[in-house]
């Protein structure tokens, strides 16, 4: 409920701590919250998780409360992985994807090293109604990212 909240600084708390359990769901390890500094160029990052399984790994995670994530939104988190290092960015919105923003996060992937999962609103809802969902959600993520990336052998 307090994520439909007209507060937005409610509801963008909830989205947050959302984002905060669908990480745990997987097992990541919380590093921090609202991180903002020079560690980050003064911008802000909603959350930043890590793990060691197999290789280490760094995941920042933006949560939008917005009805679209557009291509500035990915944006600003490709520009924050070179200060935070981050392998993975997780985007998190209660609403849709826009077209550019899966465009350039697709041309974003096929260039380099970063993955970028796209967490939607039915993804959400999806988890909502059985939270095991999450794990289907990420595996369609990583293979777009797969196909992104096939070599040219």
């Amino acid at each position: 409920e307090e994520l439909e909240s007209g507060d937005r600084h409610i509801a963008g708390l909830a989205l947050e701590a959302l984002g905060f359990k669908l990480m745990r769901l997987l097992d990541m390890d919380y590093v921090a919250t609202r991180l903002r500094g020079s560690a980050t160029g003064g911008a802000e990052v909603d959350l930043i998780f890590h793990s060691t399984r197999l290789i280490y790994s760094r995941w920042q995670v933006q949560c939008k409360n917005t009805a679209r994530v557009s291509l500035d939104d990915i944006a600003k988190e490709v520009g924050l992985t070179h200060f935070l290092k981050s392998t993975v960015i997780v985007m998190v919105t209660t609403g849709e994807i826009g077209a550019e923003a899966r465009r350039y996060a697709g041309k974003i992937m096929s260039d380099s090293n970063l993955a970028i999962v796209m967490v939607n609103g039915a993804d959400l809802a999806a988890i909502n109604q059985s939270p095991s969902q999450i794990v289907a959600i990420f595996q369609r993520e990583a293979e777009k990212a797969m196909k992104l990336k096939t070599l040219e052998i």
